[in-house]
C-alpha cells in the first residue's frame, strides 16, 4: 500500500479524538475499517479517498487470496 498520513490508533484512543472536537483538513477525524482504526486528521479529502481505494484493494486482495488457497 501507498504511504498516507493516516495513523493507526486503537478504538478508544479513535473515541477520544471524535468526544473531542478537534481540527481536520477533511471532514472525518477518524475512520474505522474492518476493525482497525485510523487518525486522518492530517489528510485532505483527496488523500482520505485514495487512502480508502487502498485499504478496500487490500482488504480485497486478502480476500482473494483466502479463497484461493489450497486445502
Amino acid at each position: 500500500m501507498r504511504f498516507h498520513k493516516a495513523i493507526a490508533v486503537n478504538e478508544p484512543e479513535a473515541r477520544y479524538i471524535i468526544d473531542h472536537k478537534t481540527s481536520s483538513l477533511n471532514e472525518c477525524v477518524v475512520i474505522e475499517h474492518f476493525g482497525e482504526w485510523f487518525d486522518v486528521r492530517r489528510m485532505t479529502e483527496e488523500e482520505v479517498r485514495v487512502f480508502l481505494e487502498d485499504l478496500n484493494r487490500a482488504r480485497g486482495d486478502e480476500v482473494t487470496a483466502g479463497l484461493n488457497t489450497p486445502h
